[in-house]
């Protein structure tokens, strides 16, 4: 039916317009604005997608860049739509930080829109040797996978370096003037990711039980890093959840394996893990890959990592 006049029920749509009208507008201007804009402080607008990414691109930055977390802690990188706010922001800053291997599908599509012809774009992940990659599905060293690689490299810090680095040679291209000063962040926090690597090392080399389920595929590098087996997922991809048949296998796996912990993210709905978890014996206990800086615990990378450490000792050592 269509609607014309004032007659209440057309005003749902009205207002529905005015949203998408504004919202256009709103990209409008962002498109007009000036390309790679200096924040008001003299400091390089550097936009991240997550949490973790803009750590590290604070510290290699440290008070030259003003950082802009695009995700929001607790959300998904893998399905987001930034703001008209964050797009005005893009639109003038000197560096895109990403994690890139497909972790953040969006995320070119965003860049055509903003129209900022300055932007320097850095996928942080493509700076790992591919000898160092593992395929998506290959919890056992499956080396006949094709596809995608996993993305999530920066829970093992030793790979987060080569990210670190990537992010110190965007800031350099983007601001060659202070070139000396990134490369030289970025060593000095390389070595506290060296240590961060060694504290892991040592703690996970106590774990009684090496094994554990987790409610979707995030921590196959950690897993492989320390000696430990990522036995199986409850999710293959986020938010898809499990057949009765992939759960009975997966209940059969953590019971003939003996198996003590499913691990959920504050990510996502912790429900199916819940499920496996009551059928099989096992603990539900929460890991977080992205972190929070609101949080204490978590507030940064090297805080995240330790703190999920904690929680894996609880249950596995």
């Amino acid at each position: 039916m269509r609607c014309s006049g004032r007659r209440a029920g057309c005003r749902p749509a009205t207002k529905a317009l005015t949203a998408a009208f504004l919202f256009t507008a709103a990209l409008a201007v962002v498109l007009v604005s000036g390309c790679g804009q200096p924040s008001p402080s003299g400091r390089m607008k550097v936009a991240v997608t997550t949490v973790p990414l803009a750590d590290f691109a604070r510290e290699v930055g440290g008070d030259l860049v003003e950082v802009e977390t695009l995700i929001p802690p607790g959300a998904s990188p893998h399905n987001f739509e930034p703001t008209a706010g964050q797009f005005a922001f893009l639109s003038e800053a000197g560096v895109f930080v990403m994690n890139g291997l497909e972790l953040e599908s969006w995320a070119s599509d965003v860049v055509g829109k903003v129209g900022n012809e300055d932007l320097v774009e850095v996928k942080a992940a493509d700076a790992v040797p591919h000898d160092r990659l593992i395929r998506a599905g290959d919890y056992g060293g499956d080396t006949d996978l094709t596809g995608p690689y996993d993305p999530h490299v920066w829970l093992d810090p030793t790979l987060a370096s080569y990210q670190v680095d990537a992010i110190a040679d965007g800031f350099a291209r983007a601001d060659p003037g202070n070139r000396a000063t990134y490369k030289a962040n970025a060593a000095a926090y390389k070595e506290k990711l060296a240590a961060l690597d060694a504290e892991l090392a040592s703690r996970t080399s106590a774990f009684s039980s090496r094994s554990f389920v987790a409610l979707h595929p995030a921590w196959t590098y950690l897993a492989r890093r320390y000696g430990l087996d990522q036995a199986g997922v409850v999710e293959e991809l986020p938010g898809k959840e499990p057949s009765g048949k992939q759960v009975r296998e997966l209940v059969d796996e953590i019971k003939g394996r003996g198996i003590k912990v499913v691990f959920a993210e504050p990510q996502f709905s912790p429900r199916a893990a819940e499920a496996i978890a009551e059928e099989s014996g096992a603990r539900v206990l929460t890991l977080d890959p992205l972190g929070d800086p609101e949080s204490p615990e978590v507030s940064t990378y090297v805080k995240m990592m330790q703190h999920d450490a904690s929680v894996m000792e609880e249950a596995m050592r």
